[in-house]
């Protein structure tokens, strides 16, 4: 599963200018980053240092790099979710005809 999660965090820093347009109305998107609350989630997209972070609060629930996959006890199913619809063309068709 981690192997899985950490090639779709490539794929979702890969396609971050795409989804900057999808989720313009639905999250805060800067230059180089994507805030979505999905509440009480805060999911944080940090393309220049190619993270994705999971906040649950005040407190990091997962922080998923290429190279690294942490992910609190008890959070996985939510960053699985989360990681599997930025990740899904289903997600993005939803979401451009809204």
């Amino acid at each position: 599963m981690r192997g899985q999660i950490r090639e779709r965090v490539a794929k979702i820093i890969d396609s971050f200018d795409v989804l900057k347009i999808i989720l313009d109305d639905k999250a805060i998107c800067y230059d180089d980053r994507i805030v979505i609350f999905d509440p009480p989630f805060e999911i944080r997209i940090l393309k220049g240092e190619e993270i994705i972070i999971f906040s649950f609060g005040d407190e990091d629930v997962a922080i998923l790099s290429e190279s690294k996959c942490w992910i609190k006890e008890g959070f996985e199913d939510i960053v699985e979710e989360w990681v599997t619809a930025l990740t899904s063309l289903g997600f993005k068709r939803y979401i451009l005809k809204k």
